[in-house]
């Protein structure tokens, strides 16, 4: 038999299969059922400029009909935490499934707006709210903010917005206190009790006049001389928001993410 004759008893086969109500395959399914949509994640802090970047990913075929997706919708979520002069203090791959807390549950509270693109960030850090997305906030890295403290209940590195619904927005990056009550990498306090902060609605003059700015980025005289200056933003700079942009091509990542997705199928 000549090849365009089995072309064409292969073509007239499918279509009476189809016809049929048969299905092409699982191979082909499962390609149609995954489509992998994977962003950065870039942030730098407004007093001693602490960084935080990471990649997540989702599937797009399954994103909930309110178009929000959360931790438990995530097929990945790496994120890793470096001090101001750009030194890695470390990565949590998986963040979306480890660490967890003394019940076995995962720390990570997330939430990413499909429609706007946005990582949603100006509310409190443990709120879901499917339809005042203002007032969903996130946690990252390790560890429950409420117990920030009581120094020694907990260790390692933590990214998460503001404390309650009555605070203005901002974000927090902490060194939990460990029972020495100096951290585990021993920074300087860049705001108030924290690491580092970025007020999304305050500019950091507004924090200065506060007076909680760490004196180790930012001090004055009795006559108001200015005798140290290492803040990561100038005066008048508001506060950074987490950043989110369309992941690169990643060979490895991608093939990672796309397992997983079949697998959840």
């Amino acid at each position: 038999m000549t090849l365009l004759k089995i072309d064409k008893v292969f073509a007239g086969f499918s279509a009476f299969f189809f016809l049929m109500g048969g299905h092409v395959g699982p191979a082909v399914a499962t390609e149609r059922s995954c489509s992998v949509a994977a962003y950065q994640i870039h942030w730098g802090g407004q007093m001693a400029g602490f960084m935080v970047s990471g990649r997540f990913s989702y599937n797009e075929a399954r994103v909930p009909a309110n178009g929000i997706v959360r931790e438990e919708d995530l097929l990945s979520l790496d994120l890793s935490f470096y001090d101001p002069q750009g030194n890695l203090l470390r990565t949590y791959a998986d963040n979306h499934i480890q660490p967890v807390d003394e019940n076995g549950v995962p720390y990570v509270n997330f939430a990413f707006d499909t429609l706007t693109k946005q990582l949603l960030q100006d509310g409190t850090w443990k709120v879901d709210d499917d339809d005042n997305r203002f007032r969903n906030g996130f946690v990252m890295g390790e560890g429950n903010p409420d117990l920030r403290s009581v120094p020694g209940s907990q260790s390692g590195l933590a990214f998460w917005s503001r404390p309650s619904d009555d605070k203005v927005p901002h974000l927090h990056v902490d060194d939990w206190n460990d029972e020495n009550g100096d951290g585990e990498f021993g920074f300087p306090i860049g705001f108030s009790s924290h690491e580092d902060v970025s007020f999304l609605t305050k500019t950091t003059q507004d924090r200065i006049d506060t007076g909680k700015v760490g004196e180790a980025y930012y001090l004055e005289d009795e006559n108001g001389v200015v005798i140290v200056n290492k803040l990561a933003s100038d005066f008048g700079a508001l506060g950074q928001r987490v950043r989110v942009i369309r992941a690169k091509k990643n060979l490895r990542l991608d093939r990672r993410d796309l397992r997983r997705c079949r697998r959840l199928l």
